[in-house]
C-alpha cells in the first residue's frame, strides 16, 4: 500500500514541477541551467505581498507552507486555517532592512464545526524618506511610502485529512500623494496521506489585475510655446505605466520525523518550492524541533535566492485547559542588508 501511495505522491511532484513552465511561457523568459535567473526581477510592483509572515515560518527558512497550522497560513496557505479551535488571534512585528518595518496581525474563528473565518492585516511602514530635488536641496523635507493588505479568508476541512482555503485581499500602495489600489486572490489545499503523515501543500498567491499610481502630483502645468508665439501654461496629467501583482505558486511538503517513536518529542522537517512570475525559481529547506509540545527550535536555509539565506528561531507555549498563548522569535541573514529580526505573539481560547 505505502509503495502504491509513493508512487501517487511521484507522479502528483512530477505534474507539479511543470508549473514553472507556464510562469516562464507568461513573461517570455529563459531560464539558465548555471546560474538563477533574474530576467524578470523588477517586473511586477506591490512586492511588500512576498515577505514572510510569522516569526516561526522565518525560523524555518521560508520551509512551511505545508507545516503552517497556525494563523500564518493565513499568508503561507489559507487551506491551513482550516482545523483550528476555538478563536485564535495572531501579531507579528519583523524589523525588516535599512529601517523598514513589516507588521501582522490576524484573527481566525469557527463559523461551523468544518468551516473557518479568517480576517488579516499586513502594513509595510518604510518611515519618513528624504525627498530629492534636481537642485539638491537638503531643506526639501520628507514624504512617506506605505503598503497595506488587508485580506478576508474562508477555509473548510473537506475531510479529516483534506482542507482548502481562499483569500480575497485589498491591496494599497502609496508614495507621497499617490496611490494604486486594487484586489487580489490566493487559494491553497493541504492534504495529509497515509505515507508517514506526509503533508503536501499548494497554494497560489496574489492573482489579481495589472494596476498603476493615480494622485494629485502627477498632474502638472506644461509650457506651450507654439501658440501664437505666446508661452501659455496648459493643464496636464503625468500617466504612469500599470505594474503586476507578483504571482507566486508553492508547492510545500513537511512531516514529523519521529512519528510517535520518541514520546513527547517532535522532528517535523519540511521543503518548499516556489515559482514566481517575476524571478527565478526559490527553493526552502526547515527543520523544527519541540519538546513535550512547549519548546521548539528551528533553522532553515533559502536557496537561488538573491538576499535571504539562513534563518534560526525558537518558541515557547504555554498552555490551560482552555487557553493557549504561543511566543516566537526568528531571525534571518542577508547577503547585503544585515539582519532580520521577527517576533510573532499567539493566543488562542477553546
Amino acid at each position: 500500500m505505502k509503495v502504491l501511495q509513493l508512487c501517487r505522491l511521484t507522479v502528483g511532484v512530477v505534474c507539479f514541477a511543470l508549473v514553472p513552465s507556464i510562469f516562464h511561457a507568461q513573461t517570455g523568459s529563459t531560464t539558465s541551467t548555471t546560474a538563477p535567473n533574474f530576467n524578470n526581477v523588477g517586473s511586477s510592483g506591490s512586492l511588500f505581498l512576498k515577505i514572510g509572515v510569522g516569526a516561526r515560518a522565518a525560523g524555518m527558512g521560508g520551509a512551511y507552507s505545508a507545516l503552517a497550522d497556525d494563523i500564518t497560513a493565513l499568508f503561507w496557505n489559507p487551506a491551513g486555517i482550516a482545523h483550528l479551535k476555538g478563536v485564535n488571534a495572531s501579531a507579528t512585528y519583523t524589523s525588516y532592512i535599512a529601517g523598514i518595518n513589516h507588521n501582522f496581525i490576524g484573527a481566525v474563528l469557527p463559523i461551523s464545526e468544518r468551516y473557518r473565518f479568517g480576517v488579516s492585516l499586513v502594513v509595510l511602514d518604510n518611515g519618513p524618506l528624504q525627498k530629492s530635488t534636481i537642485q539638491k536641496d537638503i531643506n526639501a523635507g520628507t514624504f512617506n511610502a506605505n503598503d497595506l493588505s488587508f485580506g478576508i479568508t474562508l477555509a473548510g476541512a473537506l475531510t479529516d485529512r483534506f482542507s482548502f482555503g481562499a483569500t480575497l485581499k485589498y491591496v494599497h500602495n502609496s508614495i507621497l500623494d499617490n496611490s494604486a489600489d486594487g484586489i487580489a486572490f490566493d487559494a491553497g489545499s493541504l492534504y495529509q496521506t497515509d505515507f508517514y503523515h506526509l503533508k503536501i501543500s499548494l497554494a497560489l498567491t496574489n492573482l489579481g489585475p495589472d494596476r498603476n499610481f493615480q494622485g494629485n502630483s502627477l498632474s502638472i502645468v506644461a509650457q506651450d510655446n507654439t501658440i501664437n508665439s505666446t508661452s501659455r501654461g496648459l493643464d496636464a496629467t503625468l500617466v504612469t505605466s500599470n505594474f503586476s501583482l507578483p504571482l507566486s505558486f508553492r508547492i510545500g511538503v513537511a512531516t514529523d520525523v519521529f512519528q510517535g517513536a520518541m514520546e513527547d518529542q517532535k522532528l517535523n522537517v519540511a521543503f518548499d518550492f516556489a515559482a514566481h512570475s517575476d524571478g527565478p525559481e526559490t527553493y526552502n529547506i526547515g527543520g523544527e524541533y519541540v519538546w513535550n509540545d512547549l519548546l521548539a527550535i528551528r533553522a532553515g536555509y533559502g536557496f537561488n535566492q538573491d538576499q535571504l539565506g539562513l534563518g534560526l528561531g525558537a518558541g515557547f507555549k504555554y498552555k490551560t485547559e482552555d487557553f493557549l498563548g504561543t511566543i516566537d522569535y526568528g531571525i534571518n541573514t542577508t547577503k547585503n542588508f544585515g539582519l532580520i529580526h521577527r517576533i510573532s505573539v499567539s493566543a488562542a481560547f477553546q
